[in-house]
């Protein structure tokens, strides 16, 4: 006589053993390996982008502790989804399709502008077009992804809807016990992970017991040390600014005292209203760099040649970027404001989305230079990229002309976005059309990314690189050639008009594209230096510039040029400027020109900088006790 299973069910205990082990273990371990494979995979992809070092030599020196704190890192976030939804398959095609969204979205923004993807990036998550239109994503595939999750989650919906009623009521009763437990373990370990920047945070210790080295100057270089996960947690939010020592009333107004008088006696020989009815024009031209200066690369033909002419007869110089593939919004915000990036915490690696909107106002060139002028802002492109629509009228201006605002959207060949030249026509109509003289921000974008298929008649480049880069590179440069043509045409039509205009033109950074071969043969301080140029049509006072300056001293120099006064800011822009004249990315130069490290500036660049950090956290972040006096001109 043979027996069967029926004949001897299982015991109460086995039967508790297998609920803990369906209801309670089986969801611990899915979510475990999850956030192991979604940590490990995002930086496998991460390394793909590697400037330094082959991803697999690189995957390989990655200590096995990161990987582990990177997967505890994760594990919340996948827990939370369990706890949420209920459903493992739900859980499982929800995370990895988070992950697969993180991983392009570095190596896409790495490959395309050069920096990794930052915690504060998910708020384009808001404006969808815009966030595909800058990943060079294609809306239809991006949809396509979309209905393909929303039917594999309905699908596993509808199963789960289907099996609900064969769950006895103590498997439901267990299910919601770990649901709920996994939702407070989840609640607390997010907790901890937002924090990683606050004092005694228990996960930042952990990783710095590995230990680990914060690259806090470069955040290409600190998401390549330590790995896409801990680099991440460095750039989440924190303070914005660390309070400097001594910062009260009494010690801003000592402050201020003392630049007042330096701008007075600068003043004594300068025109009170030498820009009074002349129009400000400063202009960021998109990726527009020299490339001859570029070691391992020879070009057929100069890419720039009525640019490197004007620079030889009008006052002029090399600007120290703060970023390479991009940092546009940044160096913009240096220009405008004066400040250095570098002078704020390494977290707030953006301070347009991350720190202006969240203020009523703040202070600009518009304090400086605005006066009797009307203001505007022309960018041929969305009106949510880095927030600039909450931006700038924060900054002061009064109007924005964004892409779709434009009239003039011609383009060059192929290419994808609206010519300089049809910018330059854009703000010469506004010149034309406002009665008071206009201060205008002009920001380019005819020579950013992608390059590839844009002209039929890209410059003949060589060097130690394939083909296919010298195909990208050449045509990147046939692009600066028709924005040289463009930038001719803009001035020559100035110069025609009886109405006085300044112009200030500065490239923002290097492009991206450049390959291994080109960036290996040229150190970190010429891979983010550039152009920039004063141009008016009545004539500028020659200048003694410093060999490479800062973003946040080039307005400076359009005061000087043009004989205009100084305020107790400027000022102090212009004493820093002789002393430390580029502090940018880790690269400190001094007022000649050379690499120094901070520690060895002379006493007087040290107290100068003591100063400068002393006002711009005044201005940024603090009580902003010297706000009125700083930003006006003595006497007025």
């Amino acid at each position: 006589m043979t027996t069967t299973d029926e004949d001897h069910p299982p015991s109460p205990g086995s039967r508790r053993l297998l609920l803990v082990a369906r209801t309670v273990l089986l969801p611990l371990a899915l979510t475990v390996l999850l956030a192991v494979a979604l940590a490990r995979g995002i930086e496998l992809v991460h390394v793909q982008t590697e400037p330094w070092q082959e991803p697999a030599e690189r995957w390989a020196s990655l200590p096995g502790r990161l990987h582990l704190l990177g997967a505890l890192t994760v594990w919340p976030f996948v827990a939370l989804l369990l706890a949420l939804t209920g459903s493992l398959w739900a859980t499982a095609l929800l995370s990895l399709a988070a992950g697969a969204v993180i991983a392009v979205a570095d190596h896409e923004k790495m490959t395309m502008r050069g920096e990794p993807l930052f915690p504060s990036d998910i708020a384009y998550l808001a404006n969808p077009g815009l966030l595909l239109d800058s990943a060079g994503i294609s809306t239809p595939l991006a949809v396509g992804a979309v209905v393909l999750l929303l039917g594999a989650l309905a699908a596993v919906a509808l199963l789960s809807w289907r099996r609900r009623d064969r769950r006895s009521p103590t498997e439901r009763r267990w299910r919601w016990a770990t649901r709920t437990a996994l939702g407070l373990a989840a609640v607390v370990g997010i907790v901890v992970v937002s924090g990683f920047n606050e004092s005694d945070n228990p996960l930042r210790e952990a990783y710095e017991d590995i230990p680990i080295t914060w690259a806090s100057w470069n955040q290409v270089q600190n998401y390549a040390e330590n790995g896409f996960v801990a680099g991440a947690l460095y750039n989440l939010p924190g303070e914005a600014m660390a309070r400097p020592e001594g910062y009260d009333a009494e010690r801003m107004a000592e402050v201020v005292a003392t630049y007042e008088q330096v701008a007075a006696a600068a003043n004594a020989d300068r025109d009170p209203g030498a820009l009074d009815d002349v129009n400000v024009v400063l202009v960021l031209a998109e990726s527009f760099t020299d490339p001859t200066r570029l070691a391992g690369l020879e070009v057929a033909e100069d890419p720039i040649p009525f640019t490197r002419s004007l620079m030889e007869r009008t006052p002029s110089g090399t600007m120290l970027s703060s970023g390479f593939g991009g940092g546009t919004a940044n160096v913009e915000f240096e220009v405008l404001t004066g400040m250095a990036v570098a002078g704020f915490e390494p977290q707030m690696h953006a301070p347009y989305p991350m720190l202006i909107p969240h203020q009523e106002s703040f202070p600009s060139v518009v304090h400086r230079l605005g006066g009797n002028h009307g203001t505007l802002t022309v960018h041929p492109y969305a009106a949510g990229f880095y927030r600039r629509e909450t931006v700038y009228p924060r900054l002061g201006f009064e109007r924005s002309i964004f892409r779709d605002g434009m009239t003039h959207q011609d383009r060059v060949d192929a290419d994808m976005h609206i010519s300089d030249a049809a910018t330059y026509a854009e703000v010469l109509d506004q010149l034309d059309a406002s009665q008071a003289p206009l201060l205008v921000n002009v920001v380019t974008m005819q020579n950013h990314s992608p390059y590839l298929g844009n002209h039929l008649d890209p410059v003949e480049v060589s060097g130690a690189f394939g083909d296919d880069a010298a195909e990208e590179v050449g045509q990147y440069l046939r692009g600066l050639r028709h924005s040289d043509d463009a930038l001719a045409d803009f001035l020559a039509e100035l110069a025609s008009r009886e109405e006085e205009t300044v112009v200030l033109l500065y490239g923002d950074h290097l492009p991206a594209m450049y390959p291994d071969e080109v960036r290996s043969a040229n150190d970190d301080q010429t891979l983010r230096e550039t152009p920039w140029l004063l141009w008016a049509n009545t004539g500028l006072t020659g200048l003694d510039v410093p060999p490479v300056l800062g973003p946040n001293h080039l307005v400076t120099q359009l005061l000087t040029a043009t004989g205009a006064p100084l305020t107790p800011f400027d000022a102090l822009l212009t004493e820093l400027a002789g002393e430390v004249a580029a502090e940018e990315a880790g690269i400190v130069l001094d007022g000649q020109g050379r690499q120094v490290d901070p520690e060895d500036l002379s006493p007087r660049a040290q107290e100068l900088l003591e100063d400068y950090r002393l006002v711009q956290y005044d201005l940024s972040v603090g009580e902003r006790y010297a706000l009125d006096r700083l930003l006006e001109v003595p006497g007025d």
